[in-house]
């Protein structure tokens, strides 16, 4: 039976422990709307690049075609870039990356596979398993500036480009909701064609030409794919680490319940023993004076 100092410490370090998660809880929740907000107003934008694109794809279908950003080519090495957080307390948000991740592997067991992560879990799990990391990015989730994704994005474009990797992968976490995300494994080079069929041509004048355009705007296409997958990626782990965080707060609170309980039965019983010694002490008192 633990003594009354001894309760009274163990209440004292959950009440710290419980406003520590609550700060946290908070903390992510505020994270989670300011990267949900710039997750959404990118959509808009993403969505005009690609509506320009099949604009432009109309009258130039040729040479978008065979871009090497579209042309489909003998696979030999496979690119995969995996996006973990650097940072735990998220619940199974990463456990569900590797696992998406082993289910990957499972069906390119033949190919040869070389590894962009960002975040230092994805980077341990792989070194565990000594397969091929080509590069490693940290504090990216951290922040989700433009620039980083445009650092990722034209490294990886270098090396489609040199052939050094025939195609790449992402495995990630799309972000639908605060209450909702699902892991992604999808292709992003080269890109899925534009459906040339049924496309109808608009008045739209393109300066200086189609040819010229055509290169800048799939580099900003996969630019920008490339910064929502960060945003997604960040607001989903800030969701996964608020939804932890309420369930460590919720029993932090059990257990301080539990703990105060405790410690009003140990002073309860320690102030019923003096009490009944001081009534012994009296009668034994009295018995004497007789």
């Amino acid at each position: 039976m633990p003594t009354l100092q001894q309760l009274r410490r163990k209440v004292k370090t959950i009440q710290n422990i419980t406003h520590i998660i609550h700060s946290m809880e908070t903390l992510s929740m505020v994270k989670i709307r300011a990267l949900q907000d710039k997750a959404l107003r990118l959509k808009p934008y993403t969505e005009e690049l690609f509506r320009i694109l099949e604009e432009m794809v109309v009258r130039i279908p040729d040479e978008y075609l065979n871009h090497p950003f579209i042309k489909e080519r003998p696979i030999f090495k496979t690119g995969v870039l995996v996006v973990t957080s650097d940072l735990g307390f998220c619940g199974s948000y990463n456990l569900q990356i590797i696992d998406a991740l082993e289910k990957f592997l499972n069906n390119k067991k033949s190919q040869n596979l070389s590894f962009y992560v960002i975040g230092s879990y994805a980077k341990r799990y792989l070194s565990q398993k000594k397969l091929n990391i080509k590069k490693a990015y940290f504090k990216f989730l951290e922040d989700t500036s433009f620039l980083h994704a445009r650092i990722l994005a034209r490294e990886l474009i270098d090396d489609f480009l040199k052939e050094e990797i025939d195609e790449l992968y992402v495995i990630h976490f799309d972000f639908i909701n605060i209450v909702k995300q699902e892991v992604r494994v999808h292709r992003i080079l080269p890109m899925i064609p534009i459906n040339l069929e049924n496309k109808k041509e608009e008045f739209f004048i393109f300066l200086p030409s189609l040819s010229s355009i055509l290169d800048p705007l799939l580099n900003d296409i996969i630019e920008t794919q490339i910064h929502q997958i960060i945003l997604d990626s960040a607001a989903s782990e800030q969701a996964f680490r608020r939804f932890a965080m309420k369930r460590a707060h919720e029993n932090a609170e059990k257990v301080y319940s539990k703990l105060l309980f405790q410690l009003n039965q140990v002073r309860q019983t320690q102030i019923t023993r003096e009490l009944l010694d001081i009534t012994s002490s009296m009668e034994t008192l009295e018995k004497e004076v007789k």
